[in-house]
Order: C-alpha cells, then structure tokens, then sequence
C-alpha cells in the first residue's frame, strides 16, 4: 500500500496525468491487489473519498468552465436583469402583500429557487420581510 502511495505522489507530482484518469487508475490497482478484498473497510472508505474527490474535481472543473466565459458585460446584464426581477417581485408583492415562494416564481416566470434567492436578497437589502414555517416534508 506504501509503494502505491509514493507512487501515486510521485505521479501527481509530474502533471503528466489527468486527476480523474489518476484516481481511476490508482482504485482500479488497489482492486487488483490480493491483499485487499472488496469487503475491506478501508477499501471502502477509499472509494467513498474518491467519490467525493471526483465530484469536487467535476465541480471545479465545471466553475472554472463558466468562468471563462464570465464577462464584465455578462455581469451588467446580470444586473441589470436581477433589477428588473426585483422591481417585478417588489410590483407583485404591491398587489398582493403575502405570497409565497412557488406563486411568485409563477408570475416571474423563475424557478421556485430563483424566486427565494430572490427574496433573501431582497430581504438582506431591507425591502422586504420574510415569514418562515415548516412544510411538514421531513424531519428535522
């Protein structure tokens, strides 16, 4: 196990290989080991942090994917459409003082997660108040 480890620092050390070809490679010689047996705890926890390492990798990769198209244009025009968004929720809300989540979104035409990112923002900025209860949907 040792010797697959140094090995394996030794490779990342050189940037000659892709992250995720590494980890695949390195969990398919642990499998191939006799020592290591599939039932092995240790295996498992190894595969189980090489999950969480791959999808890390893959959001990294993913943001950094986004970032290169991000744009100070792109940001304006963010702006200026998360202002035209809340002067229509603050508009909806003139019409009809409570409301939720899922209504708003509706008349926005956004995503139920859009509209509450929206009214947290709005609420952080002082312009509106927020009311909370539980759904009953889970547990604690």
């Amino acid at each position: 196990m040792m010797g697959m480890m140094k090995k394996m620092m030794d490779q990342m050390g050189s940037g000659d290989e892709d992250p995720m070809a590494m980890m695949q490679k390195m969990m398919g010689q642990m499998g191939s080991q006799p020592s290591c047996e599939a039932s092995n705890p240790m295996q498992q926890m190894m595969g189980m942090c090489m999950g969480m390492c791959s999808e890390m990798l893959t959001a990294i990769h993913r943001t950094t994917s986004m970032a290169a198209f991000s744009t100070p244009e792109l940001h304006t025009l963010f702006g200026e459409w998360m202002e035209s968004l809340e002067r229509q929720a603050l508009a909806a809300l003139d019409e009809q003082v409570e409301t939720d989540a899922a209504a708003l979104a509706t008349k926005l035409n956004i995503s139920e997660a859009s509209a509450i990112h929206l009214m947290a923002h709005l609420a952080g900025k002082g312009k509106v108040s927020l009311s909370v209860r539980a759904t009953g949907k889970g547990e604690p």
